[in-house]
């Protein structure tokens, strides 16, 4: 591997990030014991002491990655033993008080909060994690402290869903339903994600007096990823259509908001170099309006990295860029990898679209690299439809194995419909974005910008609704195809593999 053709720098780093995440992969799966991976650990440390004594790089190497995989076996392992020991506290009926530490996740009937518990009775304690279910009405917002009394119970798996390990991703190991809540305060907490949590339900409010329902949840949808109030046969439209990504908040959508935004400033003739700047300012001004949760700071990091992507115009070295951003997400949160299916949706729909859709757009237009300095790039029109057919392929080729997995269903029009949809969509997202800032300002102008914002919405809306109505829109398949497609898919990412290192 390093004598005759060395094996480039930059491989090296993508294996090694690779090795730890193999290494938290695997973990997940199975469960060896402590003393054995220290063991495997020590001797690895062994193979690679000897080969910097003999200044070999092919065992040096060969140790580096032992040593990463192991170590990623033991990054997971501890963060299954740091859970709290709650014990003591399942199956009793107990008054607690604590903060709500995320945005509520609310439905037609109930909301979900997440309470960070720092007391039961008069006594403080070790605070823990607890999810307590509650009636819909009244609602709770990040910072409430609240006092609520309940039995506390251990979460259980369902019959084909790994509850438990849902839940432990974001530290939770108990739950609570319908228990006695009161208020009892507000402001409490991380006073930014406070803040943050304000400014977002004051510019939810701005949308909601200029623009009508359903079209101000499906705005609300699209802007901040929020999907409590859309109504339940536009959700199964989405769904029916494989649009339910665009308002998720994923990767890919904000990537296309940051494309949107360096189109539309090229434009203007402003120079790609302050456009990328931009831009990448305006992902992050999004994700903090959006109240920065992981899932969306975890989407922003993947759309501005196929911004600069755009940038340097050397698609395929942005491999490294995404697994290192990838592995320092999984090393701050090992579970993750496994059991968080917006992280891997959206991993997976910005790998296809940093590495996947140089291919789709060369067969496109059989012009043999694409650059985002081409001087042709400026005379772009903000959104074409080329470029949405070659997103949309792009991604939703790399997520389509994971969502036959997860949900066992697959759309049909979902190309089509996506094309018809998304070339709307960040003009929506901008006019949502406009609308709801003007709303602090002056609310004429905002009603003005909303009368827009609304035809934009009515139109996706329709469009939606039409391919949905379309017999056998969506079919139900068994997960047993997504191996075969793995397997389809892993051979395309060698033939991929090895023709990117000849460009």
């Amino acid at each position: 591997m390093f004598s005759g053709e060395k094996l480039p720098k930059s491989r090296i780093f993508l294996f090694l990030l690779l090795a730890f995440i193999g290494g938290v992969a695997v973990r997940s799966f199975f469960a060896p014991s402590t003393e054995t991976v220290f063991i495997l650990l020590t001797a690895s440390s062994v193979v690679l002491a000897v080969g910097i004594l003999r200044w070999n790089r092919k065992i040096i190497f060969l140790g580096a990655l032992l040593i990463l995989f192991f170590a990623g076996i033991l990054r997971f392992s501890y963060a299954e033993i740091a859970r709290p020991d709650l014990s003591d506290f399942y199956g009793k009926d107990l008054a607690i008080r604590g903060i709500v530490t995320t945005e509520p996740e609310r439905s037609q009937s109930v909301q979900r909060i997440t309470v960070r518990v720092f007391k039961t009775g008069k006594k403080e304690i070790n605070p823990f994690q607890l999810l307590v279910t509650v009636g819909r009405f009244p609602q709770y917002e990040i910072g409430d402290e609240i006092l609520v009394r309940g039995i506390i119970k251990k979460p259980e798996n369902y019959k084909e869903f790994d509850y438990v390990s849902y839940l432990s991703r974001q530290d939770i190991f108990a739950i609570m339903f319908f228990p006695q809540a009161e208020k009892i305060g507000e402001g409490r907490g991380n006073q930014l994600l406070f803040q943050l949590s304000r400014l977002k339900h004051s510019f939810e409010k701005n949308l909601e007096k200029v623009i009508p329902e359903p079209h101000a949840a499906f705005l609300k949808g699209l802007t901040l990823g929020e999907r409590e109030s859309l109504p339940a046969d536009l959700v199964e439209n989405f769904s029916r259509t494989g649009t339910t990504h665009i308002v998720a908040l994923s990767g890919y959508n904000i990537t296309m908001l940051g494309r949107f935004f360096v189109n539309g400033l090229m434009y203007l003739t402003v120079p790609f170099q302050v456009s990328f700047w931009i831009a990448t300012a305006g992902i992050m001004l999004f994700v903090l309006l959006t109240g920065a949760s992981p899932s969306v700071v975890r989407a922003g990091i993947m759309g501005i990295l196929v911004l600069i992507a755009q940038k340097e115009g050397r698609l395929y070295q942005m491999t490294n860029a995404l697994v290192f951003a990838a592995a320092v997400m999984i090393l701050h949160n090992p579970k993750i990898l496994r059991f968080d299916a917006a992280f891997q949706l959206s991993f997976l729909a910005t790998l296809g679209l940093i590495y996947l859709s140089p291919h789709i757009e060369r067969r496109l237009d059989r012009r043999k690299k694409f650059k985002a300095e081409d001087p042709a790039y400026k005379d772009k029109p903000f959104f074409s439809w080329k470029q949405t057919l070659v997103e949309t392929l792009s991604a939703q080729f790399m997520v389509l194995p994971l969502l036959i997995y997860l949900f066992g269903r697959v759309s049909l029009i979902s190309p089509i419909s996506n094309i018809a949809v998304l070339i709307a969509v960040p003009y929506a997202m901008v006019l949502g974005f406009i609308t709801g800032g003007l709303g602090f300002l002056w609310g004429p102008l905002a009603q003005i910008s909303g009368w827009i914002a609304w035809t934009i919405l009515e139109y996706q809306i329709r469009i939606i609704d039409f391919f949905a109505q379309i017999p056998a829109a969506s079919i139900t398949v068994g997960k047993w195809v997504a191996i075969p497609l793995v397997v389809f898919y892993g051979y395309a990412a060698i033939v991929l593999w090895r023709r990117s290192t000849k460009i």
